[in-house]
């Protein structure tokens, strides 16, 4: 079946809110682990993961691909008056790359979410502190937003003084001190994203240091999370349903890397998109075109009788990367992973358990196909946490 023809009613499922892990535990590694090898299901904890990767079979080691995006403070109050004051929610910048907006001084321009947009008026300036905030236009449900600001910090810096973490909307709180340390990852290094890869914040730097010892390299990627991860998708069938990009960012050196033969294990959802984006990049290269600088939803699924294999791909992409002088690729992604998508780069996946009728949950059920729903009941029935700060599953990825 064409993807653009699933219907969003038949993934989802009954997540009680007494389900939705609402805070952190603590150690990290305290989290339960569910396993699945082709239909087997065993049940342990992250801090067992060794022996929960030997249960897949890939005890011999090979890459750990981790996400390094670091969350920014992306919540904005701005006061007004004796009304409740506007929140604005940065989402992305209007036209530069991620990293080259958290470098940005003095001005920028970025799109945003307004809470009492209406109330809004046209030419009217927000001031929170130093920082000035002009509305430029309204795009949609979203607000092209100039802030200009006179000191010499960063947007970085600026949003770090001035803003607030910005929890997942299903959580219905406000962020507390615990929160700035738990919804990022140990390994969290360049800011960007505005929603943690949750995965990643289950693994503690002793855990890592084990897994290394046992011949798993890890290898950095990025992928700035954006606030459409936790888009619902609102139209029945996936024809209609506009996946949102993303930036991802990828030296050549990690790329070539992972062109072996060796088990390509991705810790969450966004390190596995930015593999499998990987793919589909390299194969527009290899049919003579430039690397795209933003893959579209559906690229995976146009027919074609020769499917290079990832090396060629990944190697493809390298070349044709550094054949223009450059040492990363820097772009968008929309893919969308869904069945019957089969995956070209990722052997496993480690995630956490997502929302009902989400794409996140799609991507879950192309990894290992339609038996999905027996995993989420079983973690369901063994009282596992859901969502961001909930537990997570290890998955073989179905070949």
């Amino acid at each position: 079946m064409d993807p653009r023809q699933l219907r969003i009613s038949d993934y989802g499922y009954e997540l009680p809110d007494q389900r939705i892990a609402q805070f952190a535990l603590e150690p990290r590694d305290a989290a339960k682990l569910l396993t699945w090898n082709a239909g087997t299901i065993a049940h342990r904890h992250v801090s067992d993961m060794m022996q929960a990767i030997a249960d897949l079979g890939f005890g011999q080691g090979g890459h750990l691909v981790l996400n390094e995006t670091r969350v920014v403070q992306a919540r904005l109050i701005f006061p007004r008056g004796d009304a409740k004051p506007f929140e604005l929610f940065y989402l992305h910048p209007a036209k530069d790359s991620v990293e080259q907006a958290m470098a940005a001084q003095g001005r920028l321009e970025a799109i945003c979410k307004v809470r009492y947009s209406k109330k809004w008026k046209d030419g009217d300036i927000l001031m929170i502190d130093r920082l000035r905030a002009r509305r430029i236009r309204i795009e949609g449900d979203v607000s092209v937003v100039e802030f200009f600001w006179d000191s010499q910090e960063t947007w970085s810096e600026l949003l770090e003084h001035l803003g607030q973490l910005p929890l997942p909307p299903y959580l219905q709180r406000q962020a507390e001190a615990a929160d700035h340390e738990r919804y990022q990852t140990v390994f969290a290094r360049v800011e960007g994203s505005v929603a943690a890869p949750t995965a990643g914040l289950h693994w503690t730097e002793a855990l890592l240091k084990e897994i290394e010892a046992k011949a798993w390299t890890p290898a950095k990627v990025r992928l700035h999370v954006g606030a459409g991860t936790f888009q619902p998708v609102s139209s029945e069938r996936m024809e209609d349903h506009p996946m949102h990009s993303e930036e991802i960012s990828i030296d050549v050196s990690t790329m070539r890397s992972l062109a072996d033969d060796q088990t390509i294990w991705a810790v969450g959802t966004t390190a596995a998109r930015t593999l499998e984006s990987l793919y589909w990049l390299g194969l527009s290269v290899l049919d003579g075109n430039d690397p795209p600088h933003c893959l579209d939803q559906w690229a995976p699924y146009a027919s074609r009788e020769v499917w290079p294999s990832r090396g060629e791909a990944l190697h493809g992409l390298a070349d044709a990367l550094e054949a223009a002088g450059r040492d990363r690729y820097l772009g968008q992604s929309a893919l969308l992973i869904a069945p019957p998508y089969s995956m070209k780069v990722v052997d496993v996946l480690m995630t956490n358990f997502h929302q009902p009728h989400s794409t996140l949950l799609l991507l879950v059920a192309a990894a290992i196909g339609p038996k999905w729903f027996e995993l989420y009941q079983s973690a369901l029935n063994s009282d596992y946490r859901f969502l961001s700060y909930g537990d997570a599953c290890l998955l073989r990825v179905q070949p």
